[in-house]
């Protein structure tokens, strides 16, 4: 299979999001009861879920509340109304949630300095009320679960704050209480893992908010701008952040891969550069050359399309063409891996993709011999970065997908028309343009997923298959 550039007369442009789905007040209860009913299959009465404002997803998806500046805590059991503990700015936010729970305060999850004289009681006195006794077995959800690889008891390994664990273990012991992240997040069972229509189509706008925003800062550079400046065109309009967004330029900069934009940095021809940007359910970035054809390309890069791109793209097409239900996660590792022939060479070291949700990364089913198979109802991000030093630096093209069988793909026609166009166009292009061929189920949430752009400052050529 050759690859090749071709010129592109226009890029997609296709509507902004207009219409999302509301997650009513009982599809929360309903995601309770499935996490509830699944922890009673591990022996587990009490569920204990954890937020603060880095680790929120997982109470999100059963509240729609993410605490903004403090932790909170949730205690969930069966024919039990929830309770909500929270700071005092959790307070009033917590009345958003649309169902019916208890919520109570406890300052001392609030920010420092600030008030304690409205302090109900310690922790262990709500935990109590809430239901917690000596005879419970509870699971705690924060937001990582560990191996035997890891740690010596994985069951009993915590990553929630030492003083939660601490007065959790003062009301049932610590052996009653269980790492129950994998309850969420494991890859088989985990209730975040396979989305429901409405999740699949909030990660669709995710995906196009996000494209589109990495569009505009790659159609604004100018030679001379600087980090900060190129950032504007974000143009961020409030819908939340999964990630900080990246704008840099240098190889200096670049090779951080996580830096915020500076103000001292400022684009010039030849330099190698990364745009990145995330919203809730999807993220686009794209590394490369600033060079508007390879006549600009300098001369420590001038067979970096053909030592590094071309063999990158390559490698993202098979990773593309082995999506499909009932594929391992193994298998579509094994695509990557034998088209490149050496990750070392080629300096990719994380995993070539992951699962995503409101959160960037939830977990991942690609790494060797995967036995993790591809389910309909997943949101993915296609992630390989190549960073394989000097000269090159590196390359990176991400975008997301979402997996739907062919009844969700008639739900979704049915009832989101928009991101059913969207993402139709979007196959089109792969097809016509890139040469990509996407099994059925595949569905790309990203404006230009695929695209390698082997001159970052001429977005009408990419490489295609042929």
């Amino acid at each position: 299979m050759n690859i090749i550039e071709v010129k592109v007369g226009q890029l997609l442009e296709v509507e902004e999001p207009t219409t999302l789905p509301v997650i009513t007040g009982d599809d929360y209860k309903a995601r309770i009861a499935e996490l509830v009913q699944l922890g009673k299959t591990f022996g587990l009465t009490h569920l204990v879920v954890y937020g603060d404002r880095e680790h929120y997803s997982n109470l999100y998806y059963l509240t729609g509340f993410d605490p903004r500046f403090e932790e909170a805590l949730l205690v969930l059991s069966e024919g039990e109304i929830p309770t909500l503990i929270v700071g005092n700015e959790g307070l009033l936010y917590a009345k958003d949630i649309p169902y019916d729970l208890n919520v109570e305060l406890y300052q001392t999850f609030s920010l420092m300095g600030q008030a304690r004289d409205q302090q109900p009681g310690h922790l262990e006195q709500l935990l109590r009320q809430s239901g917690l006794s000596q005879e419970a077995k509870v699971g705690l959800i924060g937001w990582k679960f560990f191996t035997d690889d890891e740690v010596t008891d994985p069951a009993h390994c915590f990553e929630v704050p030492h003083f939660i664990v601490q007065t959790l273990s003062g009301i049932v012991g610590p052996k009653n209480i269980r790492n129950a992240n994998d309850l969420m997040l494991h890859p088989e069972y985990g209730v975040r893992i396979t989305l429901d229509v409405k999740e699949l189509v909030l990660a669709e706008v995710g995906g196009t908010k996000a494209s589109q925003a990495m569009l505009r800062v790659l159609r604004a550079l100018e030679p001379g701008m600087s980090e900060l400046e190129a950032s504007r065109y974000l143009c961020l309009d409030g819908y939340p952040l999964s990630i900080h967004p990246n704008v840099n330029f240098g190889a200096e900069n670049v090779s951080l891969w996580v830096a915020s934009p500076k103000h001292n940095s400022r684009l010039q021809i030849g330099d190698v550069m990364n745009v990145a940007v995330g919203y809730r359910g999807g993220l686009a970035a794209r590394t490369g050359v600033y060079v508007r054809d390879a006549s600009e390309l300098p001369g420590h890069l001038k067979d970096v399309v053909d030592e590094l791109y071309k063999p990158y793209f390559h490698a993202l097409c098979r990773w593309y063409e082995a999506i499909r239900i009932g594929n391992t996660g193994g298998q579509v590792f094994d695509e990557v891996y034998q088209s490149l022939g050496d990750f070392g060479r080629y300096g990719i070291g994380l995993n070539p993709g992951h699962l995503i949700h409101t959160d960037e990364w939830t977990n991942s089913i690609f790494f060797r011999g995967s036995k993790h198979e591809i389910r309909s109802g997943m949101a993915i991000q296609c992630d390989m970065i190549a960073s394989p030093g000097e000269p090159y630096v590196g390359v990176h093209v991400e975008d997301g997908i979402i997996v739907a069988d062919e009844a969700t793909r008639k739900v979704i026609q049915q009832n989101y028309p928009e991101t059913w166009n969207r993402v139709q166009a979007r196959r089109k292009f792969m097809r016509d343009v890139l040469g990509i061929n996407l099994a059925e189920e595949v569905l790309p949430t990203s404006d230009v997923a695929g695209a390698l752009f082997p001159y970052l400052g001429n977005l009408s050529v990419v490489l295609a298959q042929e």
